[in-house]
This record gives C-alpha cells, sequence and structure tokens, in this order.
C-alpha cells in the first residue's frame, strides 16, 4: 500500500491568513453607513462595494485552491481543462474552486444579516467559521484524491458536510433579501447547482453536469413557491437545504447502484416528517 502524502499546510494555512485579512477589510468597510453602494437601475436590487471585494477575495481563494490540487500526484494523470493565453497554456482544476468559494461568500453573507442585533460578535464568527471551513476544505480536498480507501472516504464526507452547511448559509442569505423571484430563483438555481456539482462530482458519472443543472431548476421552481409564503430566512434556508438534502442524496444513491425503493421511502418520510416540523413552528410563531 503506498504511503498517503500530507497536504502542504503552509501553504494552506498561508492562503487561509491572506483570506482572513481580507474578509477582515470587507467587514469593516460593510459596517461604514457611507459606503458607496452602486445602483444599477429599474428594479434591480443594490450592489454594495463590499461584494464586489468578496469577489476579488474568491478569486483569490479559487486560485489558491487550484495550485493546492494541481500539486497532487493524482492530478498529474488527469486530463484538465486549459487556458490558452497566446504565450503560454495553463491547466486548471475548476471542481476545486467550487467549495472553497462558497467557505467564504456563505459565512460573509449569512452572519452579514446578523450585524445589527450582534455587532462585533457576528463578524467574530463569519471569520472563525470561514476560516475554519476553508482550512476543512482544502485539508479534505486533498486527501479526497487519496488512494487509500479509509482517508478517502471520511474527506469526501467532511466535504458534504461543509457543501450542506455553505448550502443553507446562501439559501438563507439570498431568501433574506426577499427579492424579485426572477434574481432569487435565479441566484439560488445557480448556488444549488454549483454545490450539488461538489458532491457528485466525485460520483464520476457521466451527465453529472446536466443533474446538476436539474438540481438547480428544482430549487429555484421551490424558490418561486417560498416566495408566496410568509416565512422568516431561516425557515426558508432551512426548507431549500432540505429539498436540495433529498435530490442530491437520491442522486448520489443512484450514481453508486444503492438506490432502492427504501431508500426512496426513508428519504420521502424524512423529508415529509422534517416539512410537517417546519410547517407547525412557523404557524405557531
Amino acid at each position: 500500500m503506498s504511503l498517503s502524502i500530507p497536504p502542504r499546510y503552509d501553504r494552506i494555512v498561508s492562503l487561509v491568513f491572506v483570506v482572513l485579512i481580507g474578509l477582515t477589510i470587507v467587514f469593516l468597510i460593510d459596517a461604514n453607513p457611507n459606503t458607496l453602494r452602486i445602483r444599477l437601475g429599474g428594479d434591480l436590487p443594490t450592489l454594495a462595494i463590499s461584494w464586489l471585494l468578496i469577489g476579488s477575495l474568491l478569486l483569490i481563494t479559487s486560485a489558491g485552491a487550484d495550485l493546492l490540487a494541481r500539486s497532487h500526484p493524482q492530478m498529474q494523470t488527469r486530463s484538465l481543462p486549459t487556458i490558452n493565453l497566446g504565450f503560454t497554456r495553463i491547466e486548471v482544476a475548476p471542481d476545486f474552486w467550487i467549495l472553497p468559494a462558497f467557505s467564504v461568500i456563505g459565512s460573509f453573507a449569512f452572519f452579514r444579516l446578523f450585524s445589527a442585533s450582534l455587532q462585533g460578535l457576528a463578524f467574530a464568527l463569519a471569520l472563525l467559521v470561514a476560516g475554519g471551513s476553508l482550512l476543512v476544505v482544502l485539508i479534505s480536498q486533498h486527501y479526497a484524491l487519496d488512494r487509500n480507501p479509509q482517508l478517502n472516504q471520511r474527506a469526501r464526507l467532511a466535504l458534504q458536510i461543509i457543501t450542506y452547511l455553505a448550502a443553507f448559509a446562501c439559501f438563507s442569505a439570498v431568501y433574506f433579501g426577499r427579492q424579485r423571484t426572477l434574481y432569487s430563483a435565479t441566484l439560488i438555481g445557480l448556488t444549488g447547482s454549483l454545490l450539488s456539482y461538489a458532491i457528485l462530482q466525485w460520483a464520476g458519472r457521466a451527465h453529472t453536469f446536466r443533474l446538476c443543472l436539474l438540481v438547480g431548476l428544482l430549487l429555484a421552481e421551490a424558490t418561486w413557491a417560498l416566495n408566496y409564503w410568509s416565512a422568516s430566512f431561516l425557515v426558508g434556508g432551512t426548507l431549500l437545504l432540505l429539498i436540495f438534502y433529498i435530490i442530491v442524496g437520491l442522486l448520489q444513491h443512484h450514481a453508486s447502484g444503492t438506490l432502492q425503493r427504501r431508500l426512496i421511502v426513508e428519504y420521502a418520510l424524512l423529508g415529509s416528517c422534517l416539512l410537517a416540523i417546519v410547517v407547525y413552528a412557523t404557524i405557531r410563531v
């Protein structure tokens, strides 16, 4: 049995440190009430300058995750997409961009909602969750490529847990905005497609991209229905996460060839029970 190759902890910690510094700057700018806001016109949502800075931070995170992933020996045998710059050609690993990026944006978008009530605590929690989740994702993505089945399975389980947490954070943040269905459903659908791909890509089956688009479409349709329901953003995020979990879980079992009638019934009962609990809690409030 070949020995497992440890991750480059020096590079991982350096990337996490840079991201946390950038996230701190973004929060300080976002806390200023006089921060520049870009009005796109019409009924389009107002865009805060902090989101443009978050976009730059995501580019740094994705680039760092890409370099870490391509340095793994198992990636040397894979055929990767290539960017032709004319004078040089650069191989990239976009499959490894998704979860690191959403670890950052999910933490910022979710805890930003509590900045008025929790103030400094929301800022501290965002940094703690963003740094911790990004650290776990980068290490787990390394071990998910390992030939050791035990390490491989544990790493992929950790990635799945982070994916579901990021999905809940992003769904809740989008639902909080109460934007028109055209915008909210598009954002949630795109988020669901990307995060489902972060899970289903490890199945190695054909048509994975199409299945992920289907997941996004179903979530977008669910968002359209939820926009007519007066519920808190936490309830809305929970319901969307429940739908996401059931659909992705069924597709996972289908891809691995373990989908049986018993599992379908279990997922249906789980979804029905959780939905009933959420609806009852909402009515009670």
